[in-house]
């Protein structure tokens, strides 16, 4: 089977997109999926019900080998924390338009009409793990994001082999993923809605309790602040 690179996701196509709201419900992840790996002391593991089932059965499809979970839902604040650092430490000599493009290739800007996928409950980043539960090597050579695209020419083979052992599962029961981050899959968002070429949406903003997710930002930022990633 021949893996293309995907197709973009500008920012004009996802706000063109309409929302119609299914109202469904968020859910932990630890409850709806026994035995879930959570990758980040950080994540806060809730997604909307219908991607948990699907995640469930993403999960079962690469037995004895699992998928853990690095994030789920984000909080808008979060979101407003990675962009704006991201953004914040491109070169200064860029014109606004050039560091805009580039900060939105890998995180979806808080200030557009469509909300980021995973501030929605539809987004998750994901990690093929061995049958012990330990992370199999996905990230190609270079920085993160040099070979962050899923199927970056890039690529040892080893790495593409895996990634696309991940790609198969997830897309099988209805995901789709980001094609510059090998790790974001969703469904039921603006972003899954650009790329299955839908007009509409079913998943917008949406919180869970605030104990959910307050301290889990706090960790977040403080983990962030001592080791920034990028």
């Amino acid at each position: 089977m021949k893996y293309s690179h995907g197709a973009a996701e500008p920012i004009a196509a996802l706000n063109r997109v309409v929302l119609l709201e299914s109202g469904e419900p968020l859910v932990d992840l630890r409850e709806a999926i026994p035995g879930l790996h959570v990758l980040r002391d950080s994540a806060v593991p809730w997604a909307r019900k219908g991607v948990a089932e699907r995640f469930a059965a993403a999960r079962a499809s690469v037995a004895p080998l699992h998928i853990g979970l690095r994030e789920a839902w984000r909080s808008p604040e979060r979101q407003k924390f990675i962009y704006d650092h991201y953004f914040n430490g491109l070169p200064s000599e860029s014109s606004l338009a050039v560091r805009r493009r580039r900060a939105n290739r890998f995180f979806a800007p808080y200030d557009q009409k469509a909300p980021p996928g995973h501030s929605t409950g539809a987004a998750l980043d994901v990690w093929l793990l061995d049958a012990e539960g330990e992370p199999i090597p996905l990230n190609g050579p270079g920085q993160r994001f040099r070979s962050a695209p899923t199927f970056s020419a890039r690529l040892p083979e080893e790495v593409r082999e895996k990634r696309i052992v991940l790609y198969n599962a997830m897309t099988a029961v209805g995901f789709t993923n980001c094609r510059d981050e090998w790790w974001h899959y969703s469904y039921g968002d603006a972003g899954w809605a650009v790329r299955v070429g839908s007009p509409t949406c079913i998943y917008g903003l949406i919180r869970p309790e605030p104990e959910a997710y307050l301290d889990k930002d706090r960790i977040f930022i403080e983990d962030f602040l001592k080791d920034p990633p990028f």
